[in-house]
């Protein structure tokens, strides 16, 4: 064999290099298209998330990261969150995720989704782009609430589910105290409760994770198919609650406190001198008993903090108590007895009439303390605390205006007043003869006048009620008022409360207008003391002449009183005379008992100087309506009788 033959190929040898020649050359191609591919892809998604991403079951591949939030807000934005449902024994509350301020970490889930594939280690980010490509990869957010939304319809839910604990209560029931059974509450852990809702509702929807099917060319912005990340129903929720324990030491020594108020009845005890009708004092006692039905009205049971914890403070209701001893003070008052004065201008000189006598009053206040010490104390038995309570005006006030001067005189006639009609001018008189009046006060006719009742000395007399004249006691009273007013009138005293007569009387004119009706208690005369010295009053009846007299007397004023008027208008003459059947009088007798008067509309003025200087000019306006003449009449005659033939 040649040597040129053993150094040529063979021609399996060159089949095998040309194989190989061409295998390698199709990979540079493959390789070269590869790169090509890769560098097409890269340049694709140099501004877009790579292809195979999702969030929360959102596809965002291929989106750039505006585009990609855009997406996810309108796919997964707080309005639409779904429902969660809180269930608390046999309640249930539905509330959206929306409402209670629920939203997702969108915006960190797009940062997320942007940097998968994005790593800087080019073979690792070319494995997770493959990757990609071929699972898909889904991300799932972050989800919170916001505190401050959640608080207010979790505040609502938590008033509705829990209830306060109950402590071991006294009880008390007729006379006897006992203990109730204490019952632990509960309250919602709105905090625990918020941190539930985040905790259970991110459990619902996972983590990120690689899909099980594999990812075929999703269209950006489509959902995962059968993927429901929302569900229909609401989410449920247990809330999170705490046990509300009862203090233990609340009733503590409270039962053995209602006990000692209960133990026994409270007594009170008062005593004070009341004066026999021959002058000498003699001493009264009173007492009275407070149950232990009323004791058990008062007790009162409230919690107050101590260091050891809530306890029960049993006391008793001032309240309650202050409404009986204001009853009691009533009992217990006694009003001082005014003095009475007489005086002699002439020989200047002061008189006692009837002597002053020293009233006593309750003090309210010590025996509301002493009560409720007692209440709660094993001394039953209260000594009512009592303070005098001097007359008004004394002898020494009035003998250190000596001499006293006339301040005002008040004058009317009752010229042809009936026997009866003057015996009470008389003794409505005497009720104001002697009197004093304390300074700065106000002095009330009906008042010092007392009950006009037959028993007091009246008798019936024509007097005026509603629109007529009937009998009744205490006419000619009227007369006593008027003259009465006509001294405050001319005292330059205000007139506080005066009232006209419904018609004109003739006793009272003239002048017309300067009268004053009274009808207790209704209708009163007051005229104030505006002095700061006491005011006597003296009266005098001087029946010969038929006149009738007040005399204020006092600490001359230097007061000037004048009259303008009166002034008279709208007079309307009286209707028809009124008659009257009177089965008391004698057949066929006819008696007038009320005159005709005109209606008139009377004003005057009272100028009150002092000093030059005009003080007050004081308007007095009455109306007296019409007043006809009424007639009784008795039974008609009766006819005689034809004698027998």
């Amino acid at each position: 064999m040649s040597m040129s033959e053993d150094k040529t190929p063979s021609w399996f040898t060159r089949l095998i290099f040309g194989g190989v020649l061409a295998l390698l050359l199709g990979l540079l191609i493959v390789v070269a298209l590869a790169g090509i591919a890769t560098l097409a892809y890269e340049a694709h998604h140099a501004g877009r998330i790579y292809r195979g991403v999702a969030i929360l079951g959102v596809e965002v591949g291929g989106l750039n990261r505006e585009q990609a939030r855009d997406t996810v807000q309108r796919e997964l934005g707080s309005e639409n969150l779904p429902y969660v449902s809180l269930s608390a024994a046999d309640r249930n509350w539905t509330v959206s995720l929306h409402e209670l301020g629920g939203y997702l970490e969108l915006d960190d889930a797009v940062d997320q989704a942007w940097a998968l594939g994005r790593s800087g280690v080019f073979r690792q980010d070319l494995q997770m782009q493959a990757q990609l490509l071929w699972r898909g990869y889904d991300i799932i957010p972050g989800f919170h609430l916001e505190p401050g939304q959640a608080l207010m319809p979790l505040r609502q839910i938590a008033r509705e589910a829990s209830y306060p604990a109950r402590r071991a209560q006294l009880v008390v029931s007729g006379l006897q105290a006992r203990s109730g059974k204490a019952n632990t509450g509960r309250e919602m852990d709105i905090v625990a409760t918020r941190q539930t809702i985040e905790r259970q509702v991110q459990e619902a929807w996972g983590t990120s994770h690689w899909e099980e099917k594999p990812y075929f060319g999703r269209i950006p912005g489509s959902r995962i198919s059968g993927v429901a990340r929302f569900p229909v129903e609401p989410i449920p929720i247990r809330p999170v609650f705490r046990e509300v324990l009862p203090p233990l030491t609340e009733s503590a020594g409270a039962q053995e406190r209602v006990d000692l108020i209960l133990g026994s009845p409270l007594t009170l005890t008062c005593s004070f001198p009341e004066f026999a009708p021959d002058g000498r004092p003699r001493p009264i006692e009173r007492r009275w008993s407070i149950d232990q039905a009323t004791l058990a009205s008062w007790i009162s049971l409230r919690r107050i903090q101590t260091g050891e914890g809530m306890a029960m403070d049993v006391g008793v209701d001032t309240g309650k108590i202050g409404g009986y001893v204001q009853q009691l003070a009533a009992e217990v008052a006694r009003a001082p007895r005014e003095a009475r004065f007489d005086y002699d201008p002439g020989a200047q000189a002061l008189t006692v009439l009837a002597p002053g006598q020293h009233g006593y009053a309750l003090d309210s206040d010590a025996a509301q303390a002493l009560i409720a010490a007692a209440c709660l104390s094993s001394q039953r038995e209260i000594t009512l605390p009592l303070r005098v309570v001097p007359p008004r005006v004394t002898r020494a006030d009035l003998e250190a205006l000596l001499p006293l001067g006339l301040l005002a005189e008040g004058e009317s006639g009752f010229r042809g007043s009936t026997p009866a009609r003057l015996q009470n001018i008389r003794v409505a008189t005497a009720r104001f003869h002697g009197l004093a009046v304390p300074p700065r006060s106000t002095f009330s006719f009906v008042q010092n006048l007392g009950p006009v009742t037959m028993a007091n000395g009246y008798t019936e007399a024509w007097i005026i009620y509603g629109d007529r004249t009937i009998l009744g006691p205490g006419g000619g009273v009227c007369q006593v008022s008027t003259t009465c007013f006509r001294a405050a009138f001319w005292a330059g005293l205000p007139i506080v409360e005066r009232s006209p007569h419904s018609y004109r009387v003739s006793w009272y004119e003239p002048p017309v207008g300067l009268d004053a009706a009274v009808f207790s208690p209704s209708v009163d005369t007051k005229f104030q003391n505006d002095a700061d010295t006491p005011l006597l009053i003296l009266t005098e009846v001087d029946e010969k002449n038929s006149k009738l007299y007040f005399r204020f007397y006092g600490k001359p004023s230097g007061r000037k009183v004048t009259l303008e008027g009166p002034t008279t208008s709208n007079p309307v003459k009286p209707g028809d005379p009124v008659v009257e059947q009177d089965p008391s009088l004698s057949p066929g007798a006819r008696v007038q008992v009320e005159t005709p008067r005109d209606g008139l509309d009377v004003t005057l003025y009272r100028i009150v100087e002092q000093d030059g200087t005009i003080l007050s000019k004081d308007r007095f306006f009455s109306r007296y309506v019409p007043w006809p003449a009424r007639y009784r009449v008795g039974p008609p005659k009766a006819e005689p009788t034809a004698a027998p033939q």
